[in-house]
This record gives structure tokens, sequence and C-alpha cells, in this order.
């Protein structure tokens, strides 16, 4: 499923999430923010790093990549912690939290 992560600092991210396992894709082309923070409370700010190194030039991912979930994703896009089940959302504005309850109700 197709879900976006935008911010008003110009953080615009696509991404493919799967429903089954919860794994998010964050597409190649997404602008992310330039900034990590370096807040103590904030214990990401090496796996952001090293990410950033591999799949990014500056603001713009250069490569699709890939990560176990949602928040990790949002926390790459955003340089910041996030949670990535409010951040990330559908076409129609539905964050993954939404989305995933609905379907929980189907089952």
């Amino acid at each position: 499923m197709k879900v976006y992560l935008n911010r008003k600092n110009g953080v615009s991210a696509v991404g493919e999430f799967n429903l089954s396992d919860k794994s998010l894709i964050v597409k190649k082309g997404s602008i992310i923010s330039t900034s990590i923070s370096d807040s103590k409370k904030f214990r990401g700010t090496a796996t952001i790093e090293k990410y950033r190194k591999e799949y990014a030039d500056e603001d713009k991912v250069k490569k699709d990549v890939a990560f176990k979930s949602a928040s990790t994703a949002a926390n790459f896009v955003t340089g910041i912690s996030t949670n990535g089940l409010i951040a990330w959302k559908d076409k129609d504005g539905k964050t993954l939290k939404m989305i995933m309850s609905e379907v929980d109700a189907d089952e």
C-alpha cells in the first residue's frame, strides 16, 4: 500500500507499506530532512546516519530503502524520533494506525 509522510519543513516521502509484516520501503526520490536530532533521548541517530550515508544524497533518497518498521522509516525521513504509525498516511489521509485497526476489525 502506498503511503506518504509530509512535513512543513519540505519533507515529502513516499513509501510502500506491507500490511502482513508491517515493513515499509521508503521510495527513491523521497525528500528527507537534512538534519538529524542530537537529543540524548533519541537513540536512533547512529542508525539514521548509517542509512543516510548509503541511501541518500543530502535531502534526496537515491535508492529504495527497506525498514522493518514504519517508525524506523519515519525516523530516517524526519531525522527525529517519529511515531511511524501516525506519521505515515495513505492518499486519503488515514494513518497506518487507523488502517491497521480497520483491518483487525475485519478479521
